[in-house]
């Protein structure tokens, strides 16, 4: 008999044979029920009975109540027995693991966890509630983006819409999903609802004092297809793809882009699948790395040329365009999707041996774990990566590889390894004239300077990174230095200065909808600590939209960061949370300022 649990939307149990079968009778039932089916390890008794039922006369009977109607209501005896509490049974269906493995129908996808249930008097409860509600939304509109992209790429264009309709109602303000909808319904020949959705749009935005941003409108627009040439049309494809990629290389991106969809148009009438693939993830790689703002876009052509590269059996090309894909999903926070990606990736690298190939995977692949916080794993992938790649000359993929090594190190308190990281990274960059890369290395050994406290070399440092992101017109490589000016001007004691940057280098990094969902926490961090000593009222708010903006972009070292500071206003249920949410962190740093708290708040309660 199975019985399936439903926890997204309002929560119900269905038993299989039963209509209508009998639902749990307390609020705190499904608290229970909600705290040990997604906890992350077996939860005792005692800390349950604390978190739900601490008023009550006796907490653990009360806890034992709930037990027993949830056991009443699944007509199974034999869960949520035992202490620490376990289910007991494999054979429970729960909506949010099929939601994690995507198996879940698009009509529970999207829904509140435990939606109209609130319990009364439980503060920790209710800080959990809060992180995981915003959790399994972020994943929810994962998940249907991803159902929208792989059902555009295969022309199913009747699924794509069905999901991003469904997409686009969860959050309005979403312009991602907005974006997605609208190029689903140009795809199914519905260019004029398209526009008229756009309309929609732009006016939610302007009443709520977002921009517009150009790849919003460009999502509506249908695109002509180019008439039959003279020239054959792989040729002429061909050609083309050489031709846009050079001006893309050669720093002019509007027309490389161009070039490319012309390339694209012409592949496409060739009927050749894997010079078709080749064009298209060109395009999209320029769509996500050259402009800015246009990634929506770009995921879209991606996952079309995977689908061609797989009809052609370029396992090799198959391989770059899903490590292309978990780059996209990681600067997006879309950290599960990135480990899909690669896992695919690695799958269809698996016949080959090709080091560039294996370099490019794992740096991919530790930037993701760095997000995520774990960066002593990061540096494992991105030191292999950055060796494979110097082994087989491929010097921009190693300076790269140690940009990110650098961060991580840092993060991870290894200072002086750091150092030398970014220190090498930056060398390369400059003697390959790598501009475009260049100020992320030098914002990172900026950093590490000043950590070891040579102010005026990491000053000179972060001016330098600063100027040259700006000639860039690079939002987040803006952010990253700007950030760094703040904290050294800050050290000079210039406060008013150091808010001023701080603020500047947030709506920089800000001004687009796509950027690297990481810097901007990291600049919000910044902006919160600074905050937290001139105005408590302010560092407050900061801390709620850092962790709020961490907990949608998957980011649990910021969230953790976040949680402290609310903790240290007085929310003591911060703190348990953010022990939780930070406890797979490598980052010292993080972990003092928990333990401080922690001891401060003992010393409280004696």
């Amino acid at each position: 008999m199975t019985v399936r649990i439903r926890l997204l939307g309002r929560p119900r149990i269905e038993v299989e044979g039963e209509a209508p079968p009998l639902q749990p009778r307390g609020r705190k039932s499904w608290a229970v029920l909600a705290r040990v089916m997604l906890a992350d390890r077996p939860l005792t008794r005692a800390e349950l009975a604390d978190e739900l039922f601490e008023l009550a006369d006796d907490p653990l009977a009360a806890l034992r109540w709930s037990l027993a109607d949830l056991r009443r209501a699944m007509r199974r005896p034999d869960v949520l027995r035992g202490d620490p509490l376990r289910l007991g049974t494999a054979d429970l269906w729960l909506d949010v693991r099929a939601l994690e493995d995507g198996s879940l129908a698009n009509a529970g996808v999207g829904g509140a966890l435990l939606d109209g249930i609130e319990v009364r008097d439980c503060p920790g409860f209710d800080a959990w509630l809060l992180v995981a509600r915003s959790h399994w939304a972020a994943r929810s509109r994962e998940e249907l983006r991803i159902r929208v992209l792989r059902a555009l790429a295969t022309g199913d264009t009747p699924t794509a819409l069905r999901a991003a309709e469904r997409a686009a109602r969860l959050d309005q303000l979403d312009e991602e999903a907005q974006e997605l909808f609208m190029r689903a319904l140009v795809a199914d020949g519905r260019a004029g609802l398209a526009a008229q959705h756009l309309a929609l749009c732009e006016r939610t935005l302007v009443r709520e004092g977002i921009p517009v941003s150009p790849a919003l409108r460009a999502a509506a627009q249908e695109r002509a297809s180019a008439p039959p040439a003279g020239v054959r049309a792989g040729v002429a494809a061909a050609s083309l793809l050489r031709a846009g990629t050079a001006a893309l290389d050669a720093g002019a991106a509007d027309g490389g882009i161009e070039t490319l969809r012309r390339a694209a148009q012409d592949a496409a009438r060739a009927d050749e699948p894997g010079l078709h693939s080749e064009v298209l993830r060109a395009l999209g790689s320029a769509l996500v790395h050259a402009v800015r703002g246009f990634d929506g876009e770009g995921a879209v052509v991606l996952h079309r040329a995977l689908v061609l590269a797989r009809t052609a059996r370029r396992p090799d090309l198959a391989a770059d365009i899903l490590r292309e894909i978990a780059f996209t999903d990681v600067q997006a926070g879309r950290h599960l999707s990135a480990s899909h990606a690669l896992v695919e990736a690695a799958d269809e690298g698996a016949v080959l041996d090709d080091p560039t190939l294996t370099a490019s995977l794992l740096a991919t692949e530790g930037m993701n774990e760095a997000d995520l916080g774990r960066h002593e794993a990061a540096a494992l992938l991105l030191s292999r990566s950055a060796r494979i790649a110097a082994s087989v000359d491929r010097p921009r993929q190693q300076l790269w590889s140690l940009g990110l090594l650098a961060r991580s190190l840092l993060l991870a308190g290894r200072v002086g390894p750091a150092g030398e990281a970014a220190q090498a990274s930056l060398s390369g960059a400059r003697a390959a004239r790598w501009n475009a890369f260049l100020p992320w290395p030098q914002a990172i050994h900026a950093e590490c300077l000043a950590v070891v406290g040579r102010w005026n070399e990491a000053r000179a440092e972060a001016e330098e990174a600063f100027a040259l992101a700006t000639e860039l017109g690079d939002p987040c490589w803006e952010g990253m230095a700007g950030r760094v000016m703040s904290r050294l001007i800050q050290h000079d004691g210039d406060s008013d200065t150091a808010w001023s940057w701080i603020v500047d280098a947030r709506r920089r990094c800000d001004r687009v909808p796509d950027r690297y969902v990481w810097v901007s926490s990291y600049i919000g961090l910044a902006q919160l600590e600074l905050a937290a000593s001139v105005d408590h009222a302010l560092a407050r708010t900061l801390a709620t939209r850092l962790r709020e903006d961490a907990t949608r972009a998957d980011l649990p070292e910021f969230q953790a960061w976040a949680l402290t500071y609310q903790a240290a206003s007085g929310d003591q249920d911060a703190l348990g949370l953010a022990r939780a949410v930070g406890g797979t962190v490598d980052n010292p740093l993080l972990h003092a300022r928990i333990a401080a708290l922690s001891a401060g708040a003992g010393a409280g309660t004696r």
